[in-house]
């Protein structure tokens, strides 16, 4: 296939140029959303533009839709030395009518100044640039310049408008589009604690706050299911044995989607007990609200407290204390009356405000609005 693709017609549907880090075959967070986007907005044209996780760039189809790779030389703190990516970008703008890039991703915003891209801009702001140093100094002049030029930005949760300091001056131009799941609209009975069974999903990274968790655990009479894997897991095998917790606590690793399923169903509660603003909105709350799992989750500065709210969906407790964290795992075990409260609102919030529909059909209606709105200039 050739990157010099043929335009449609007048009369087709509007293009957009989604930007982005990593694509499919790579797995993540930000690259489940561009998928859904691609996906599941029908009237709408697509391409992506991204690069590959190391070697020659190319051109290639993903469920029919075009994906512009541009090579990588490597990665420095996470991002790719990708030399071709202001030329391949330059090049795919002329075909599309907006342009959405999606960050953290900071070779999106240089190769869009370089390649002086003047086609209407959106920009998800999925989360900040926590924790790489002096490294990213230079970046952010750059990433501001980017922001102010671009037409629209949009954001997980009023948090990340609200109380991130690289997003709050463009408030005016900030629209909130919760990430979303495909959610179960059957009938579904809210649940009652059936044992002490606690779960967490999620890589094993010190953000994440599993080391939290395994200190809590201590003060908890129950049982946990570490899911992930990640760079972090030998260490936290050492640390529960260490608490000696190796009896009541299991790690699974990666596990299958069905395996997923059914510890979801078997937990009795769910925890997510991260410690950094990495942690910008936490999707795996969803999969267990959707499933009637009480949250129990962290007061960040960020999404995670939004997507489950404390008094209603779960509790929320101080980052980084594992007293307050067993305390609360412990409180809801052990009322079943509100426990099944927070189940039936768990369920019923995902529902309302989390659907993978609403994230669809709302970012389309930004497309549009922008391209209503689009004059002829660039940043």
């Amino acid at each position: 296939m050739s990157e010099a693709m043929t335009a449609a017609p007048d009369d087709r549907p509007i293009r957009v140029l989604q930007v982005s880090k990593h694509y499919h075959p790579v797995t993540g967070g930000i690259e489940t959303v561009v998928e859904q986007l691609v996906s599941g907005i029908e009237g709408v044209s697509f391409r992506v533009l991204t690069a590959t996780e190391r070697g020659l760039g190319g051109v290639d189809s993903v469920d029919g839709v075009p994906v512009v790779r541009a090579g990588n030389l490597g990665n420095v703190k996470s991002t790719p030395l990708a030399p071709s990516f202001p030329v391949r970008l330059r090049r795919q703008a002329e075909w599309a009518d907006l342009v959405h890039y999606h960050l953290p991703f900071p070779v999106g915003p240089v190769s869009h100044l370089l390649a002086r891209v003047d086609a209407p801009t959106v920009v998800t702001f999925h989360d900040d640039i926590i924790g790489k140093g002096p490294v990213v100094y230079p970046y952010r002049p750059v990433l501001d310049r980017f922001l102010r030029g671009a037409d629209r930005l949009l954001v997980t949760s009023p948090n990340m408008r609200d109380e991130c300091e690289t997003v709050a001056p463009f408030a005016d131009k900030t629209t909130v589009i919760p990430l979303g799941i495909d959610a179960d609209e059957t009938a579904a009975a809210p649940r009652r604690p059936g044992g002490r069974r606690v779960l967490f999903v999620g890589r094993l990274v010190p953000f994440k706050g599993v080391s939290t968790l395994l200190a809590a655990m201590e003060r908890v009479d129950g049982s946990l299911s570490v899911v992930g894997t990640g760079p972090e897991r030998d260490a936290l095998e050492r640390e529960a044995a260490r608490r000696e917790l190796t009896d009541r606590v299991t790690f699974e690793g990666f596990v299958s989607d069905a395996r997923l399923d059914r510890l979801y169903r078997e937990a009795d509660v769910f925890v997510l007990p991260s410690v950094g603003a990495n942690e910008s909105f936490g999707i795996v709350q969803l999969e267990a609200m959707q499933r009637g799992l009480p949250v129990v989750n962290t007061d960040l500065p960020t999404g995670v407290p939004y997507v489950s709210v404390d008094g209603e969906t779960g509790r929320t407790v101080p980052p980084g204390d594992p007293e307050a964290l067993a305390a609360a795992v412990e409180g809801v075990l052990d009322d079943p009356d509100r426990y099944e409260r927070f189940s039936e609102s768990a369920i019923r919030r995902v529902r309302r405000e989390f659907t993978s529909d609403r994230l669809l059909r709302e970012t389309e209606a930004v497309y549009r609005e922008v391209l209503d709105e689009a004059e002829p200039a660039g940043i």
